[in-house]
């Protein structure tokens, strides 16, 4: 029998065929964004470069390789606390109807554009891999054993953050520890890798972001209340109530703001602009002060406002910090 080129073998796939598949890998991939709060990795990567900047003006810088691979050893324990926070938090999720873009989980498995399994395995193969990250960094850059134990630290507490047997954000301790997490922790991880040691300029860096991201944390517990009442998760505001809460986040916005102050006078060769610069974060915090006063939390949209302002608080702040210490190693570089 012999070959003939001019049968036509060509596969004819149905245009409604393709367009399906098209929609659902959309679908996959919009859920998998939300899934992993993209944008939200900004809390944790900024003060890591902060770190890296407090360092470089010590004089201290190291191979491209160590930059990204630090940087993406925390992100894997980021993705790591969100998606086991999605799992762990599907029962409250599915509950609470007060939520806003800033609360209550990505809403990603509560509309089922995901099955409730790919964010638990999604959450241990990032475990995993943030695991062995962290071991490849401190055997090939040999970056001392401090490493391993700020590495352990931070995948022990986003792990447990939400899952069992310890919880945190169930018993009124994980805006602490987040506080911890996404301030100290971060810029003394960044200036270590470079440095091998630490220094009390972190503490004094740390203070305003800390405070801050605790206070993001705070008010993103206001909308889910009811829903967090109801699955028996005693976080701060479920334990002590709106407004005895609402005292709170004024108190700590008030030392957010003397603390920015403070650090940027402290160091010392700031420039006016800057200062200038900071009234941006410091507006947002008197504004806020105003509306919890007010108690505008009670109204969803204006909470959502607050939820939104907090967290451009926390990366405005992070940022004018860093710069601030770019522009002071710029200074003894001009003038020796």
């Amino acid at each position: 029998m012999e070959f003939n080129p001019s049968v036509n073998f060509t596969i004819h796939i149905p245009n409604d065929y393709i367009d399906y598949a098209m929609t659902k890998w959309r679908i996959y991939i919009v859920g998998w964004w939300k899934l992993s709060r993209v944008p939200f990795l900004s809390v944790g990567i900024l003060p890591l470069i902060l770190g890296f900047v407090l360092a470089w003006r010590w004089g201290y810088k190291g191979p491209f390789g160590l930059y990204l691979l630090s940087s993406m050893a925390v992100i894997l324990i980021m993705w790591m606390t969100y998606y086991l926070g999605e799992w762990n938090d599907l029962e409250g999720d599915q509950l609470n109807q007060s939520f806003n873009r800033f609360s209550g989980g990505s809403r990603v498995l509560v509309k089922g554009f995901l099955p409730a399994w790919v964010p638990l395995l999604l959450g241990y193969g990032c475990l995993i891999g943030a695991m062995i990250l962290g071991l490849y960094i401190y055997l090939k850059y040999r970056t001392g054993s401090w490493t391993l134990l700020l590495g352990g630290i931070g995948i022990f507490s986003g792990f447990f953050y939400s899952s069992k047997p310890f919880r945190w954000s169930y018993h009124g301790v994980g805006e602490v520890l987040i506080g911890f997490c996404y301030g100290w922790l971060p810029i003394a991880t960044g200036f270590y890798l470079f440095t091998g040691f630490f220094s009390h300029q972190i503490v004094l860096l740390s203070i305003p972001a800390g405070l801050s991201i605790f206070n993001v944390i705070l008010i993103n517990e206001f909308p889910d209340e009811e829903a967090d009442r109801a699955v028996g998760r005693k976080n701060l505001v479920v334990r002590f109530g709106k407004e005895r809460m609402g005292d709170l986040y004024i108190g700590f916005s008030i030392l957010i703001g003397l603390s920015l102050i403070k650090v940027l006078k402290i160091f010392g060769q700031t420039p006016i602009w800057l200062f200038a610069l900071s009234g941006i974060p410091l507006l947002l915090i008197l504004w806020n002060l105003i509306q919890i006063w007010r108690g505008d939390y009670r109204d969803p949209k204006r909470l959502e406002l607050l939820c939104r302002n907090t967290i451009f608080i926390n990366l405005s702040i992070t940022m004018i910090l860093t710069i601030q210490q770019t522009f002071i190693r710029s200074i003894l570089e001009k003038w020796g």
